[in-house]
């Protein structure tokens, strides 16, 4: 070229050079590590199908863990995750760390969204958030527009007033044929029941103390497996009333069931922790797994999409001490065990994190994943528990600083927790919401 023109072939690797800065994926600094170049709202299906079509498309239920309630940059991973897995790969039913009952509120909200559209009761969340709106709106759209296959939602947590699941029980055993004499032993036997306020039940359980807190041991068991009994009866009934077109009664029964479930794990919780912390949190998982696959069951779906901390959606497959209280087991372990199902679970991690249960110091120890990541420039980015960087070292810490001796965050070895990661350089609190109470709603 004359005039001083750039030479075609230097003007060519310009565009090029300037196509792969705009460029949505590109490769960072640590091997096996993808690096998204766009903001979260932003990323096309494509890019998703890159790292996610295979494993997504094998699983049984896609779990998104984040590692602090109410942070917006996870919040916003979050909905487009969700807005993929529903597009791409069809699933329909959204489950959430949030009681089983108290999700009903925004189930139905969402259910009504086929014919009308009103603001999304987001105090029924824990720890809600403005960020929190976006797939809310987003989800009450699509129903709007697909109002044939829409989308379902459900909570699987414990933190439900108990007497409302004891009310259920008493209204719905006879119509499902379980026999008085299950029914008596859990009037009888069963923690707080005929409690109808926090004050009431109070009044009803012993006081905590050391060792496990409702006495006798012996009517505490005799409680568990009346409750047990009536849970695998009811659920029993459910997949009769099913498979015979019975879709309400189906709905009924499992209904019952999930109360069944859901009050073992609020009991289980309490009676173990003055006894053993571990113990004790793994009945609440233990009760979100099988909540899982009993909301699954009722809505007749082979596959769902599962939203919690990452405490409740890592594999377990080795022993991990969560925030020094020690290995504790999530509600995807227990999930897994009882239903055989696959599960391919994400961790939603960042450098700099902030939400609804306060800000996180940034990471200082060596093998710091989110230090690792931030200190070679990644800032959006996606690896699987294979990337070639984690070989560096055995276990990793993940979103963790150190203070006073106390570590936040937990050590992993990241195979055996998580499928994937994706990492955010910050994530942060964004306009709270008024919020219900969360451990006594």
């Amino acid at each position: 070229m004359r005039g001083g023109g750039i030479p075609v072939l230097a003007a060519a690797a310009l565009l090029l050079a300037g196509a792969l800065c705009r460029a949505p994926i590109a490769q960072a600094a640590l091997p096996g590590v993808t690096e998204f170049r766009t903001a979260p709202a932003a990323l096309a299906d494509a890019d998703l199908d890159a790292v996610l079509m295979a494993p997504a498309a094998a699983a049984d239920v896609v779990a998104i863990g984040e590692s602090v309630h109410g942070s917006a940059g996870f919040l916003r991973v979050q909905a487009r995750l969700i807005r993929y897995l529903v597009s791409r790969h069809g699933l329909r039913l959204i489950a959430w760390e949030n009681p089983v009952l108290r999700s009903l509120e925004l189930a139905r909200w969402l259910a009504a969204c086929v014919g009308t559209s009103t603001p999304p009761p987001l105090d029924v969340l824990y720890m809600p958030t403005a960020a929190d709106r976006e797939l809310w709106e987003w989800a009450c759209e699509y129903n709007r527009a697909n109002p044939g296959d829409p989308l379902l939602f459900r909570g699987i947590d414990v933190w439900d007033r108990p007497w409302t699941h004891y009310g259920r029980i008493d209204r719905a055993a006879p119509e499902m044929g379980v026999s008085a004499a299950v029914a008596e032993r859990i009037r009888k036997h069963c923690p707080g029941y005929g409690a109808r306020s926090w004050e009431e039940l109070d009044q009803r359980l012993p006081e905590p103390r050391p060792g496990p807190r409702f006495l006798p041991e012996g009517q505490y068991e005799d409680c568990r497996a009346a409750l047990t009994q009536l849970m695998d009866a009811a659920r029993a009934a459910g997949k009769a009333a099913r498979k015979s077109g019975g879709q309400e009664a189906a709905a009924d029964a499992y209904e019952l069931a999930l109360a069944a479930s859901t009050l073992l794990g609020w009991l289980g919780f309490y009676h173990l922790e003055q006894a053993d912390d571990v113990l004790s949190w793994n009945e609440r998982d233990r009760a979100q797994g099988r909540n899982l696959l009993l909301v699954m069951e009722m809505h007749g779906v082979k596959r769902a999409l599962l939203a919690a901390h990452t405490s409740h959606v890592s594999h377990n497959r080795s022993p991990a001490d969560w925030w020094g209280y020690g290995d504790l087991k999530s509600g995807v372990h227990f999930f897994s065990a009882l239903s055989g199902k696959r599960v391919f679970n994400i961790a939603l991690t960042a450098y700099r994190a902030s939400g609804t249960q306060g800000e996180w110091m940034l990471p200082a120890a060596v093998n710091s994943m989110d230090r690792r990541l931030y200190e070679a420039g990644h800032r959006f980015a996606f690896f699987t528990a294979g990337a070639a960087f984690l070989a560096d070292h055995p276990r990793w810490w993940m979103q963790n600083g150190n203070a006073a001796g106390i570590e936040n965050g937990v050590e992993i070895v990241p195979r055996d927790h998580f499928d994937a990661y994706i990492f955010l350089e910050q994530s942060l609190l964004e306009g709270a919401l008024p919020a219900r109470p969360l451990w006594r709603p």
